[in-house]
């Protein structure tokens, strides 16, 4: 069993790191987290394990970002023809 402890005596900053590392666990699709449990200590402090579990399912991640706007989708460009001022059509360049 693997497990991950958070332990300390201040339990204003342990519970401050249990906040954010609680949501990055869960939102890591390569582990599985369990729910944490929290152990009794005697001088107010803070005692927490986690079991954690490697996640065996293939995955794959998709990451939009939130702070940029999506670029608006590209419509294709027509391409012209040569011009016909040239007077040779494209297949005459390539003669010999």
């Amino acid at each position: 069993m693997v497990q991950i402890r958070v332990m300390t005596d201040d339990r204003e900053r342990g519970e401050r790191v249990v906040e954010i590392l609680l949501p990055l666990l869960q939102a890591c699709t390569a582990l599985q987290a369990g729910e944490p449990t929290r152990l009794t200590h005697r001088g107010g402090g803070l005692r927490l394990v986690l079991d954690v579990q490697p996640d065996e399912a293939p995955t794959s991640v998709r990451v939009d970002r939130a702070d940029v706007p999506a670029r608006p989708e590209r419509t294709p460009r027509r391409r012209g023809h040569f011009p016909q001022d040239r007077g040779n059509s494209p297949r005459d360049c390539y003669r010999i």
